[in-house]
């Protein structure tokens, strides 16, 4: 073979291996299989965490016991607990209040006591939070007559989970007028955001 054969076989792989090279780094960077390339990815990630509910519930019946007719007394009970569950989620204070209905001797009944000698006393009650709530609750200051509607207590902004106030006293006027009979009051407790 002469040597302008070899030196022209020699040419045609320089070319060709030129020619591989442009075209694997043209591939590598199409398919960025480039170990040096650098790149990034973003996701969004979404959650949606709907609103809850304030409620209150209480004891479901309380029985002030009994007493003598013809005799003037204050009858007293601290068992009425008030649970008020805030998972509403706004981050707004909350107020629980309660009203009481005249004492019937049953429904329709005629013998009445009436709600102005009926008082609750939830400052001598207990709050405390049920399980991991924590309700930075405040109970109300003064005795309070149930013929209108009387705060009970309060939570604030970082309330959130189950209040409990318990024990909270309640207190009938008897007099000596009243005749005797089984009454019955409705309480009707209320919490709502302030």
């Amino acid at each position: 073979m002469s040597l302008e054969n070899r030196i022209k076989e020699i040419k045609q792989k320089i070319v060709a291996v030129l020619v591989i090279s442009v075209m694997f780094a043209l591939v590598f960077t199409t398919l960025n299989l480039n170990p040096n390339f650098a790149g990034a990815a973003t996701t969004n990630v979404t959650i949606n965490i709907a609103a809850g509910t304030l409620s209150i519930e209480s004891t479901g019946t309380v029985s002030l016991g009994s007493t003598g007719a013809g005799s003037s007394t204050n009858v007293s009970l601290n068992n009425l607990m008030v649970n008020v569950k805030d998972f509403a989620g706004d981050g707004l204070n909350w107020a629980a209040t309660v009203y009481s209905s005249n004492f019937t001797n049953g429904a329709g009944g005629s013998k009445i006591i009436p709600n102005t000698r009926f008082q609750v006393r939830p400052n001598e009650g207990t709050i405390y939070n049920a399980g991991t709530s924590s309700c930075s609750t405040t109970a109300s200051g003064t005795p309070c007559g149930l013929s209108s509607s009387c705060a009970l207590f309060n939570g604030n902004p970082s309330a959130t989970g189950e209040c409990r106030l318990n024990a909270v006293n309640l207190n009938l006027q008897v007099l000596t007028t009243d005749p005797t009979a089984d009454y019955n009051a409705t309480l009707t407790l209320s919490v709502s955001a302030t």
